[in-house]
């Protein structure tokens, strides 16, 4: 028990010491770097923030990965609300990666017509009757479409971006919201609730700086425009749905959301239900 308790403890000062010095450091950045210089400013940086998520890693691999205290087991309602941020987060990883389409694509090739005015064989008046070809033609494509043209601008309200300005903390805090509402494991709450309270915390720090200028820019139209929190922006009508669905990969939601049901059909609900019956009969 004690072994598992610090393997609670490393993974908790981990997140906790993680979120300080990313807080402290990117508050106080112009200040440190004008009097410690930059290098010195990221060597720190990069030291401690090596520290603290070792402390995560080895606290959950070795201390706390499917053992330690547990906590009642996770009911219907929990399960269900933990396979929907899977998806969500699945959704969103799938937008990152480049637009999927199918190998084979499938065009038919229209008759060609030899009396036409262009080379047409004519003897006299009389054209020569020649019989139309026509049928289906298929190609071999590359199953990623690197051509897909992209947001030039990165900072353009668009994609993902009109769900919440920080898609791709928000997809990891999503599937790591899954597994926190799916285990019964206190070491694995502690992990996995993690990269929610990083993403509310220096999420919300990131924006604070970009208004102000500080190692990126909000601007006040693009604030207004969009959301911190996801669909916010589109629950208000600041942006619309349509828009979202039409710049989305739609291929790649589809495996997205494949792989979120195959993953829940894994899920050993029997097993589950088992350890309940046993959880209470003790």
């Amino acid at each position: 028990m004690a072994a598992t308790a610090t393997g609670i403890r490393l993974i908790g000062l981990g997140w906790a010491g993680f979120i300080g010095e990313n807080l402290i450091l990117s508050h106080n950045r112009s200040d440190i770097i004008r009097v410690y210089g930059e290098d010195r400013y990221h060597f720190a940086y990069s030291a401690l923030s090596t520290v603290t998520t070792a402390s995560i890693a080895y606290g959950y691999l070795f201390r706390g990965r499917g053992q330690g205290p547990t906590r009642a087991m996770p009911g219907m309602a929990s399960r269900s609300c933990a396979v929907v941020c899977q998806t969500l987060g699945l959704l969103g990883v799938s937008q990152f990666f480049p637009k999927a389409q199918i190998p084979i694509t499938v065009s038919t090739s229209p008759p060609k017509d030899m009396n036409s005015s262009s080379g047409t064989p004519s003897r006299g008046s009389e054209s020569i009757e020649t019989p139309e070809k026509s049928g289906w033609e298929f190609k071999a494509r590359c199953p990623f479409d690197f051509q897909h043209k992209e947001n030039a601008d990165d900072e353009e309200i668009s994609g993902l971006k009109r769900i919440t300005r920080h898609p791709a903390l928000w997809s990891i805090s999503f599937l790591s919201l899954a597994v926190t509402l799916r285990t019964r494991f206190i070491s694995e709450v502690v992990m996995f609730t993690g990269p929610v309270v990083t993403t509310l915390i220096l999420g919300n720090h990131m924006d604070y700086r970009f208004r102000r200028g500080e190692g990126g820019y909000l601007s006040p139209e693009d604030d207004e425009k969009s959301s911190f929190f996801p669909f916010y922006a589109l629950l208000t009508g600041t942006q619309k749905w349509t828009d979202v669905i039409h710049e989305g990969k739609g291929l790649n939601a589809t495996v997205a959301m494949c792989i979120s049901a195959l993953l829940y059909a894994r899920t050993p609900s029997a097993h589950i239900s088992r350890a309940s019956i046993a959880f209470r009969g003790r």
